[in-house]
C-alpha cells in the first residue's frame, strides 16, 4: 500500500514495554555532503524535536516566474526528514538526555523493523516569504517535531525557515504535516502502533489531533488533462510518487488557464477530455473555472491538501481533473487523479489573495 513511498513502519508490542535493538539506519554510510546537512540537534521538551539545517532550494527549484515550485518543496522536505529520522542523534543530544549510544528521532528505525508506514494524507502551507526573491532560501533550517500519535497513525511536522544572523530573526518558509498509517508487512492492513510506542510518545506532539482531510466527490463538469505515469514519476517500489500526482495538478491547471483565455484550439485539442465539437477544451476549461486566474495563480501558492485514495504504476494512463465550486473562494481550485474512472488521489490549492498579508501566519 505504498502511495508515495514506503518508508516507516510500528514494531509489534513487548510485554516488557521496551524497544528492542536498533536496526542499521537505511541512509547510514551515506556522505554528509549528499544534503549538506548540518547543525544536527535534537530537543526532548516541550515535544521531542530535532533541529536540522539543510541545503533549501536550488536553481532548478523555480518555475519561469522565480516562483518556488510546489514540487521541489516537496522534494525538499522529504529528504530533510528522511535524514533527521535515520541519522543518529549527535552524540551531545545522548548524553543530555541520558539514553543509549545510537539513538534516533521517535525511535524511527524501530518503528521500521515489523510495518510499513504509508502516507494517507499531507498538508503544505507557504508563507508569504517564499515569494520574497530578496530572501535567501538555500540553506535553510528545518525543525522536525512529533505531531500526533493515534493508536494506528501517527502526524509528524516540518517547519522551514529562513537562516537567522544576528540582526534578523529567521522568517517562516512553509510548513508540512503528514498523516502516517500503520501498515502490517504480512497482512498489507493497518495496524495498530505499538504499546510501548504509544505509551513513549501518546500525548506528547505539538498537536491535539491529527491531520483530518476528507475526499471529495467530483462533480460531472471539470477540465480533464491526460497523462501517462512515466519511469521518472517512480519511487522504489515502482508507484507514483506524491510529486508526480501535484506535478500532473499544476500542469492541469496551467493548461486550463492556456485554454480558458484562448479562441484558438491549441495542441491539447487532441487529446484533452471530450474533445468534441460542441465539448471542445475550451469550453470545459472555463465551464469548470470559475474565478482562477493567471493573476491569482502569480500570487503564489499558499497551501496545498492532498489525500491518497489508491496508486498508479509505471505506463498506466491517468486524467487529472480540476474545477471550482460555485459560491467559494476564487483561490481555491480542486483536483482528482482518476484512472479506470476511479479516484486515485484528490488535492486542494489555496493561492494567495489580496488580503493575505500576514506573512508567516499558517492558516
Amino acid at each position: 500500500m505504498e502511495r508515495l513511498r514506503v518508508l516507516t513502519a510500528a514494531l509489534s508490542s513487548r510485554a516488557t514495554g521496551k524497544p528492542p535493538p536498533v536496526n542499521k539506519s537505511p541512509i547510514e554510510g551515506q556522505p554528509p555532503g549528499l544534503l549538506c546537512a548540518r547543525n544536527f540537534r535534537y530537543e526532548d521538551s516541550p515535544h521531542p524535536s530535532a533541529y536540522l539545517r539543510v541545503q533549501g532550494l536550488t536553481y532548478e527549484s523555480y518555475d519561469i516566474h522565480w516562483h518556488p515550485k510546489i514540487t521541489s518543496i516537496m522534494t525538499a522536505t522529504m529528504l530533510s526528514r528522511f535524514h533527521a529520522q535515520f541519522t543518529p542523534l549527535p552524540a551531545s543530544s545522548n548524553d543530555k538526555e541520558g539514553i543509549r549510544e545510537k539513538t534516533y528521532f521517535m525511535d524511527w528505525p524501530i518503528l521500521t523493523d515489523k510495518y510499513f508506514t504509508f502516507v494517507s494524507s499531507t498538508e503544505f502551507v507557504m508563507s508569504r516569504a517564499m515569494y520574497d526573491n530578496n530572501l535567501c532560501k538555500s540553506p535553510v533550517d528545518m525543525k522536525l517535531s512529533l505531531g500526533y500519535i493515534g493508536n494506528s497513525s501517527l502526524a509528524v511536522v516540518n517547519d522551514f525557515y529562513a537562516c537567522s544572523d544576528v540582526q534578523k530573526p529567521s522568517a517562516p518558509l512553509w510548513t508540512n504535516t503528514v498523516q502516517l498509517v500503520a501498515v502490517d508487512k504480512t497482512t498489507r492492513k493497518p495496524a495498530k502502533l505499538p504499546d510501548w510506542y504509544q505509551s513513549k510518545y501518546k500525548g506528547r506532539g505539538c498537536r491535539s489531533k491529527g491531520l483530518i482531510i476528507r475526499a471529495f466527490e467530483r462533480p460531472a463538469v471539470t477540465y480533464a488533462h491526460p497523462s501517462v505515469v512515466q519511469y521518472s514519476e517512480c519511487g522504489n517500489y515502482k508507484h507514483a510518487t506524491w510529486v508526480a500526482y501535484v506535478g500532473w495538478a499544476i500542469d492541469a491547471l496551467h493548461a486550463a488557464l492556456l485554454l480558458q483565455n484562448s479562441t484558438v484550439l491549441t495542441s491539447y485539442s487532441s487529446y484533452s477530455h471530450a474533445a468534441t465539437p460542441g465539448d471542445s477544451p475550451n469550453v470545459r476549461a472555463r465551464a469548470a473555472l470559475k474565478g482562477i486566474s493567471k493573476d491569482i495563480v502569480a500570487r503564489g501558492l499558499h497551501k496545498l491538501h492532498l489525500i491518497f485514495l489508491n496508486e498508479c504504476l509505471q505506463g498506466e494512463y491517468v486524467e487529472t481533473h480540476l474545477w471550482q465550486e460555485d459560491g467559494e473562494e476564487k483561490e481555491l481550485v480542486y483536483f482528482s487523479v482518476v484512472k479506470d474512472g476511479k479516484d486515485m488521489c484528490q488535492m486542494k490549492m489555496w493561492f494567495f489573495n489580496d488580503a493575505s498579508s500576514q506573512e508567516g501566519k499558517h492558516l
